[in-house]
C-alpha cells in the first residue's frame, strides 16, 4: 500500500495522538504540534506491509531513524531504554491484535557481508 497522502497522514497523526498521546512512543518526548511528530511501523513494513493504525505509533524523528527497520524490542534493548508503562484501554487491545498477526509472521535472520580478506 502507498504511503498515504498529507491529509490522511494528519488524520492517522491524531487520531495515534488520541490513542496513544502526542509524545514520542520510544522516549516519551512531547510534540508541541503534531506536525513535528514522524509515524513510526512498530513492526516494519518488510514484515507486515501497509498502514494499519494498530501498527502504527508516533515517533521523533531521532528514534525513528535510530529504530529504522528493526523490531520495537531490538531497537529498545540497544538503546537501553524500557518501554513506559501505557494506561489500559484501546492500547491493550492493539498490542493483542498484534501479538495474534506476529504468530503468522516468519522471521528470517539478517545477514551481514563479510569483507574478503587477501592472503
Amino acid at each position: 500500500m502507498a504511503r498515504p497522502n498529507s491529509t490522511r497522514m494528519r488524520a492517522i497523526k491524531r487520531a495515534l495522538a488520541d490513542r496513544d498521546g502526542a509524545g514520542c512512543f520510544y522516549c516519551g518526548h512531547p510534540f508541541p504540534a503534531l506536525i513535528t511528530a514522524t509515524v513510526d511501523h512498530l513492526i516494519p513494513q518488510s514484515l507486515l506491509p501497509g498502514w494499519a493504525l494498530m501498527n502504527l505509533v508516533l515517533a521523533c524523528r531521532p528514534c525513528n531513524q535510530r529504530k529504522s527497520g528493526q523490531l520495537p524490542q531490538v531497537f529498545l534493548r540497544h538503546a537501553g531504554q524500557v518501554p513506559q508503562l501505557r494506561p489500559a484501554g484501546r492500547f491493550v487491545t492493539t498490542v493483542a491484535a498484534l501479538t495474534g498477526r506476529l504468530t503468522r509472521v516468519e522471521l528470517r535472520p539478517t545477514t551481514t557481508p563479510v569483507a574478503a580478506t587477501s592472503r
